[in-house]
């Protein structure tokens, strides 16, 4: 597996931590990230598990579900738990979808809200070593954030000091991506892959690298020659993984893009 490729545990997010530690283990991925709920309920055995992995942690999720992240207090509450973690794991990113917002509330007052709710938080991992990255979510699950649009994620950004957990999944339909791209790349924390099928369900309905309708090597193509020298982090998830298995379809989409980074010189 190219060194440049890590495996997110959310296209397994039924599993249980141990398996997916077996899982990886067979897959020798270098990389992986998960979602801080895998470990929520016994975080300090889950830590203790990974560490004796001998794994390296590229990100962790926040649990952001039905959450709201509007205010200061509500804000680190929901984030503090994943910042430590990622600390504690030496996992250089933290990464977070806007969350939830009350009935009525326009997005632009729910971005305004959120730039000033996350000052401390920011604070927060910093002090840890840890930066933290709002993913560019569907509007399709606007239950698990409102900020969609790459354009609407650097805005934020800019604002904030955040960086960006770059879902191509989530943009590859925007225009004058290549200038984004070039212009904003010190912003991306760490660029999440997967692929589409045009035609098919929009929600949670992702496919193996390779199978679906997205310009993904276009995509990656341009991200290089912006000069972005992250991971790129495999997330499949939706009714095509789950009747291929998460194992099976992680396998291939790490195959897929293993052959494409070093076709491209990575």
């Amino acid at each position: 597996m190219h060194p440049r490729i890590s495996l997110n545990t959310i296209s397994s997010l039924r599993w249980p931590l141990d398996d997916d530690l077996a899982m990886l283990d067979r897959l020798e991925a270098p990389h992986f990230g998960f979602p801080l709920l895998k470990i929520g309920s016994e975080i300090e055995a889950g830590i203790d598990r990974i560490r004796n992995s001998g794994r390296s942690v590229s990100c962790v999720a926040a649990s952001t579900a039905a959450a709201s992240l509007l205010t200061e207090e509500d804000a680190l509450g929901v984030l503090a738990p994943a910042i430590d973690v990622a600390d504690a794991l030496n996992s250089p990113l933290c990464y977070f979808t806007s969350g939830t917002t009350p009935d009525g509330m326009s997005t632009d007052q729910a971005c305004e809200a959120l730039a000033s709710a996350l000052p401390p938080s920011i604070d927060y991992a910093r002090s840890k070593g840890v930066r933290l990255a709002i993913e560019n979510n569907s509007v399709t699950n606007r239950s698990l954030g409102f900020v969609h649009t790459l354009v609407d994620t650097i805005r934020v950004c800019e604002q904030t000091g955040l960086q960006i957990c770059l879902e191509l999944q989530n943009c590859w339909y925007e225009q004058d991506l290549p200038r984004l791209f070039r212009e904003h790349v010190s912003l991306f924390g760490i660029v999440q892959v997967s692929d589409f099928r045009v035609g098919e369900d929009l929600r949670l309905n992702r496919r193996v690298l390779g199978d679906g309708s997205m310009p993904l090597v276009w995509m990656i193509e341009a991200l290089l020659e912006a000069g972005y020298e992250g991971l790129f982090d495999i997330e499949v998830i939706g009714p095509c993984i789950d009747r291929e298995g998460p194992e099976s379809a992680l396998r291939r989409s790490a195959e897929w893009l293993s052959e494409r980074l070093e076709e491209l010189g990575v």
